[in-house]
């Protein structure tokens, strides 16, 4: 349902979410922990830094920490940035026209469906997101 970029940034969120109050996460650690590419990383976190997700910082003790509280950042707000969020919400034939008033013959399934993926983005935080909960993470 998420691209490959979405789900790598929401696991690099979530790495970053467990470990910043330790210290910054450097890019190579949550790469490994992680399984993303380190260069694809890279940009996905940068991108997060001009997003105002996280900060960076150089240098000896330096890394990636959350710019906000993990409490206060929505699942939304990470993805949206990597995928078409909306587009999930579009109609599943592909009809520009399919709405409440002009429904397709799918319309009514999807349309809850849709409706509950985004409130459920718009509504969880990433401090919600437990690691355990994403698999794929090496000790």
């Amino acid at each position: 349902m998420l691209s490959a970029t979405a789900q790598y940034a929401l696991r690099a969120m979530v790495y970053i979410a467990a470990h910043d109050r330790e210290h910054p996460v450097l890019a190579k650690e949550i790469a490994s922990k992680t399984g993303v590419p380190l260069q694809y990383l890279s940009r996905i976190l940068h991108d997060a830094v001009r997003a105002g997700l996280l900060t960076s910082s150089r240098g000896v003790g330096g890394g990636f920490r959350l710019a906000r509280p993990k409490a206060k950042i929505k699942l939304i707000e990470i993805l949206s940035r990597y995928d078409d969020v909306l587009d999930k919400a579009k109609c599943p034939f592909g009809q520009a026209r399919c709405n409440d008033s002009n429904p397709c013959g799918f319309h009514d399934h999807w349309k809850p469906i849709s409706m509950a993926y985004r409130e459920m983005l718009e509504s969880t935080t990433l401090g919600e997101v437990g690691l355990e909960g994403l698999g794929g993470f090496k000790k």
